[in-house]
């Protein structure tokens, strides 16, 4: 993709990271509807930067829904009990409990993960609204997201790992994803069948092209994937792990420390991300989540 002077927009600022990923756009109140002279700019760095943010916003469930609208249609998730009552556009990811019950997903992200790929056509992007974000006795902010490019890590691969599973693909399972998930850090929500129905196993390629830009990306993930086509389990398991663990290295990584306020969105075939989940119950947290579809995986 013809990389282009983001800074040059009259109307917004660009502020790239300085990591392996992401971009914070100054100068944009997402309350406002963007004309195309800007929205244009704020998309082209999301597919630039892969995950992008804005600071300081004060949006309407509306608003945010018009906002993500502007990248594609909007995801129904299949987790509707945790919806935003109204609005089955807005997952809420939460650890508040009311009546006894959690009123969204408080387990969501805890592990590394790219958003539903177990899905035949997994999302474009998701935009999370930091509407309550959990803090320490000190009054430092706890619950980080970590990105990690898969972009940069595919182009980190040796040669011979590229050559030997180039148009191969790997098995994606929700099943197994929320089973690894509960192993390593619990779950808060109940498997049900109907879940598991809407989520067969699909297999995706484990070098995804981003439609947009044309990079190659690693798409597979230790615990979710199960399988490579045409190979042993004893041979697959190994290097699906392998794979995963070079791509979640520090050097591909961007760590979002958040505000009240903050919109960010991230693209899900650039990167995955991890939830760091180091506040307790008391420590409330509550983020209004919205998807929009993508293409399938080539």
């Amino acid at each position: 993709m013809r990389r282009v002077d983001l800074q040059a927009s009259v109307k917004l600022n660009i502020a790239p990271t300085g990591t392996a990923l992401g971009a914070e756009v100054r100068g944009v109140d997402l309350a406002r509807d963007l004309d195309a002279v800007t929205f244009g700019p704020i998309e082209e760095a999301f597919n630039q930067y892969g995950v992008i943010f804005f600071r300081d916003q004060e949006i309407t469930v509306g608003q945010q829904i018009a906002f993500a609208r502007r990248f594609g249609e909007v995801e129904i998730n299949v987790n509707t009990q945790a919806c935003l009552p109204g609005h089955p556009e807005v997952l809420l990811v939460s650890n508040i409990k009311e009546n006894g019950r959690y009123i969204g997903l408080a387990d969501a992200g805890t592990t590394w993960h790219t958003d539903m790929s177990a899905y035949a056509c997994p999302p474009r992007c998701s935009i999370l609204y930091a509407v309550e974000v959990p803090r320490a006795a000190d009054g430092s902010v706890l619950g980080d997201t970590i990105f990690t490019n898969a972009a940069a890590a595919y182009d980190a691969l040796a040669p011979d790992i590229k050559a030997r599973l180039d148009g191969k693909r790997s098995t994606h399972s929700y099943l197994a994803k929320m089973n690894a998930r509960k192993a390593a850090v619990g779950l808060t929500r109940e498997i049900t069948p109907e879940h598991l129905a809407k989520t067969p196993p699909v297999a995706h390629p484990i070098f995804r092209t981003h439609p947009v830009t044309g990079r190659k990306c690693i798409y597979v993930t230790d615990g979710e994937c199960t399988g490579i086509d045409g190979m042993a389990e004893a041979e697959a398991l190994p290097l699906i792990s392998g794979l995963h663990q070079h791509l979640v290295d520090a050097r591909f990584q961007y760590r979002h420390r958040w505000r009240v306020g903050d919109v960010l969105m991230w693209d899900n075939c650039t990167c995955q991300h991890l939830a760091v989940r180091d506040y307790g119950e008391s420590q409330r947290r509550l983020m209004h989540r919205v998807t929009v579809n993508g293409s399938v995986p080539l």
